[in-house]
């Protein structure tokens, strides 16, 4: 009996004792080792299955660093904040310490908005996304409202140089415009940058005070032919342009100002160079940060082609990439991170902003509608959310669209439905968190329906599914949200052996 049980000791001895699925007590038993033997060989191989090879494996830090990466370009560089208000000058200490402390302390406030959009966009991403499509909305509207502002103003100016020109030639006919050698009867668009060239070209200190005058003229006439485009629209709703005195900055213009001045010949757009240099982000780095994602998404897909599992943290992850694409999209055309406004000439107020109470106020900013409750007069920059005021269709507008691809944010989290949880109270409470995100957008959508429906009594319903939203479902949508946040990283400390294995990109390559 000894020599039979001998070879089984020693084999124990060898493997790890968690590598057994078999109890050991058991094998004392003489009668049954011959009968276990086969059955321990199988169960030891299968269960020592780790993944230790690097060049089929990954390990848990790349997992996480490639997901917080992702991340970090869905949640902080996606994101297009409005231009921070002019910064107060403050005294600064001759010490070197305390000067250091307060230059610190002076960085952590600059950066204040920055940290409140980063939460806001990991908790409600779908709120930034509305935001986003308002903006983008009236964007184009404020585009073309633009452009027939520029082009009423260079019509006044046309006529006033042509008017100013005919009195010239009748006082002086024989003089003309001998020092400058431009005829001001008026030009074509083609002909008014070379205007500007030639005048620019000859001495200001010879000219006489008429002369002078129409070299003005011409180049503001010159400038009048620059467009606005979309990106100088977004750069106004920003708060772009910013009301001065002598005195130092006053409050930032409304787009509506803005149309005001350039109508007025006062305003004219800054080049595309002038807002690429103080733009801390162009196309090249936006092109980085949306190939991050996409790349994440094809190693996202190809790990569920080749039934690979993925680690819940990479399941939320893809989740925030539906998001940035779309708020991608809806900014394309925004400049990123411009850290000052433009000096502009103050002007009259042109309507008086309606005072609501306070439960009004919580009610549009909780709907993604605080836009019609600001006063830019009383303020130093724009709101970090505001879109411009947007009227009420373009609001319901965004914020159905946002809905809807908010829908598909929360669907993403129901691919770990099946996940192997460390207990059965964490998948109820998955499955119930990524259910409830669905639900709440479902719910606000069908709730913005029934309120456009005047008949029926729908309106009525409508509201009521508004007061449930406000106390219910935000409430309930944020817990959610917090729970598959937590849970993304507590999931981590235990992970099957197969969330290791990289994928096979030859698989997907046609053999012939």
């Amino acid at each position: 009996m000894l020599p039979s049980i001998l070879p089984l000791v020693l084999f124990l001895r060898i493997q790890p004792a968690s590598s057994l699925a078999v109890d050991v007590s058991s094998l004392l038993n003489a009668s049954a080792v011959s009968a276990l033997s086969p059955a321990v060989s199988i169960t030891t191989i299968s269960s020592t299955e780790t993944c230790d090879n690097i060049h089929t494996c990954r390990t848990l830090y790349s997992i996480v660093q490639t997901c917080l990466a992702t991340i970090f370009a869905c949640v902080w560089v996606a994101v297009h904040r409005n231009i921070p208000g002019p910064k107060a000058r403050a005294s600064r200490s001759s010490n070197l310490v305390i000067s250091s402390a307060q230059w610190v302390w002076a960085t952590i406030l600059d950066q204040r908005q920055s940290v409140i959009v980063f939460l806001v966009t990991l908790l409600v991403p779908e709120w930034i996304l509305a935001w986003a499509i308002r903006q983008a909305i009236l964007a184009q509207q404020l585009t073309k409202e633009l452009e027939d502002a520029r082009r009423d103003a260079k019509e006044l100016w046309e006529k006033g140089i042509a008017e100013h020109a005919a009195e010239r030639d009748t006082e002086k006919p024989e003089e003309g415009n001998r020092n400058t050698g431009v005829s001001m009867r008026g030009s074509s668009e083609d002909e008014a940058p070379l205007i500007e060239r030639r005048l620019a070209s000859s001495n200001m200190n010879v000219m006489d005070p008429e002369d002078r005058l129409a070299w003005t003229h011409a180049k503001r006439f010159a400038k009048l032919s620059q467009a606005w485009t979309i990106v100088h629209a977004f750069f106004v709703i920003m708060g772009g342009y910013h009301a001065y005195h002598e005195d130092g900055p006053l409050y930032p213009l409304d787009p509506d100002e803005v149309v005001s001045l350039v109508r007025d010949g006062k305003l004219i757009p800054p080049t595309t160079d002038e807002l690429a240099n103080q733009s801390k982000g162009d196309f090249l780095s936006k092109g980085i940060a949306i190939l991050q994602t996409i790349w994440f998404v094809v190693q996202c897909l190809a790990r569920l082609a080749e039934h690979l599992p993925l680690t819940n943290l990479e399941v939320m992850t893809l989740a925030y990439t539906v998001m940035t694409v779309a708020m991608y999209i809806a900014w394309w055309h925004k400049p990123l991170n411009i850290s000052c406004a433009i000096r502009a000439p103050a002007v009259a107020p042109a309507k008086q902003v309606d005072v609501k109470v306070a439960w009004e106020r919580f009610l549009n900013y909780v709907m993604g509608s605080p836009d019609d409750d600001v006063n830019l007069r009383s303020l130093r920059r724009v709101p970090t959310f505001w879109a411009g005021q947007p009227d009420i269709d373009d609001v319901t507008k965004a914020d159905a669209i946002a809905l809807v691809v908010a829908m598909a944010f929360g669907a993403v989290h129901c691919l770990a439905w099946d996940y192997a949880f460390a207990s059965h109270t964490e998948l109820l409470l998955w499955r119930v968190s990524a259910v409830a995100i669905i639900a709440v957008p479902a719910g606000i959508l069908l709730f913005l329906l029934l309120i456009k429906i005047e008949r029926w009594g729908f309106e009525y319903v409508g509201g009521i599914l508004g007061v449930v939203f406000v106390f219910v479902g935000a409430p309930l949508y944020i817990c959610a949200r917090t729970i598959l946040l937590v849970f993304s990283f507590t999931t981590l400390t235990s992970l099957p052996h197969s969330i290791y294995q990289i994928v096979q990109w030859t698989e997907f390559i046609p053999h012939i």
